[in-house]
């Protein structure tokens, strides 16, 4: 009798190494993905081009890209796996108090900061053997590292995700200024001529879809090219040389107020400037949404760090839903 573990010969971990490598490009990124030695998936790989008769993938300076056979299977392929993970899951029970499940927390450096030594004790005694993986941004599109599993959660705000991802309001955040506390030339208050004429290490975002970007557009449309010293791709680093320098650093208001209680060389000024707020939200693929863990996950992250107002989750455009 043919079951979910055999289709057409192949067995079901042949059609998710296909799947995440067409999804990743890579065959160290899929067996990452799937957390089996690269090796394994290499084998897997092997196995299908010689059922099939074809190279499937082929490496280009892209990565690992489908042939014309390899493409034409992508579809039927996905599907299947759909279905399996979908009575996997839907199978499948989360029960904190025993579970070992490591869960991959997509988010910047301060984002990490900010969520993972409360939520470490909101899950302490609840869930004392679950593990979190602090994933970094990067330039691999974070839709595709949600859509494949990769990643569970990612926190932060990303106006360029859509089709297929899911949202819930956290909290709302707004932007401030760090200088070191000894600043020559900026006191309690900045004026727009003493931030135009002071030198600046901007953290910049413009990669990686993050909302930041709009506030790192408009600090480069203000300040004089000359006087943009650093640019940096991290919060933490960047308060770090603000610490040592006489930069000017702006940045969310909660790393800003965070950094500036547990660095006392460090001070928080209100930008002389109107900056754009955003809100810091957590996103999972709707793939997952019914995924028991990945459902602990956002009520354990809404739990530790979210406001009582936060807004229930949902689906882009569409009425909110509980979790």
């Amino acid at each position: 009798m043919r079951t979910m573990n055999t289709i057409e010969g192949l067995e079901i971990a042949d059609l998710l190494a296909f799947d995440a490598i067409y999804s990743h490009k890579s065959v160290s990124k899929a067996a990452s993905a799937l957390d089996v030695p690269q090796p394994t998936v290499s084998r897997r790989l092997a196995g299908l081009r010689q059922s099939f008769g074809d190279q499937l993938f082929v490496r280009t300076r892209h990565g690992m890209e489908p042939t014309p056979v390899g493409r034409t299977l992508a579809d039927a392929i996905q599907d299947v796996v759909n279905i399996y993970q979908g009575r996997l899951q839907h199978a499948s029970r989360f029960e904190p108090l025993t579970s070992t499940r490591a869960f991959r927390i997509c988010a910047s450096d301060f984002g990490h900061l900010l969520t993972l030594p409360p939520l470490h004790e909101w899950a302490d005694k609840r869930a004392p053997n679950v593990r979190f993986v602090a994933v970094p941004l990067d330039k691999t599109p974070l839709i595709d590292r949600l859509e494949s599993g990769e990643v569970d959660i990612a926190l932060g705000g990303f106006p360029n995700l859509y089709a297929g991802v899911m949202e819930q309001t956290l909290f709302r955040e707004s932007y401030a200024c760090l200088v070191r506390r000894e600043h020559p030339t900026i006191g309690s208050k900045m004026s727009i001529h003493e931030f135009k004429r002071a030198r600046h290490i901007v953290v910049s975002s413009h990669l990686l879809g993050h909302i930041h970007q709009e506030v790192e557009k408009r600090l480069m449309e203000l300040c004089p090219p000359n006087h943009v010293r650093i640019i940096a791709e991290s919060f933490l680093l960047s308060a770090l040389v603000v610490e040592r320098t006489d930069l000017v650093v702006t940045l969310p208001g909660k790393a800003s107020e965070f950094l500036g209680d547990r660095l006392s060389s460090l001070r928080r000024v209100e930008p002389p400037i109107e900056l754009p707020g955003f809100d810091v939200k957590q996103y999972w693929h709707s793939r997952f949404h019914k995924d028991p863990g990945n459902e602990w996950l956002r009520r354990a992250i809404a739990s530790a760090i979210g406001s009582p107002s936060a807004a229930l989750p949902g689906q882009k455009n569409t009425p909110a839903v509980n979790v």
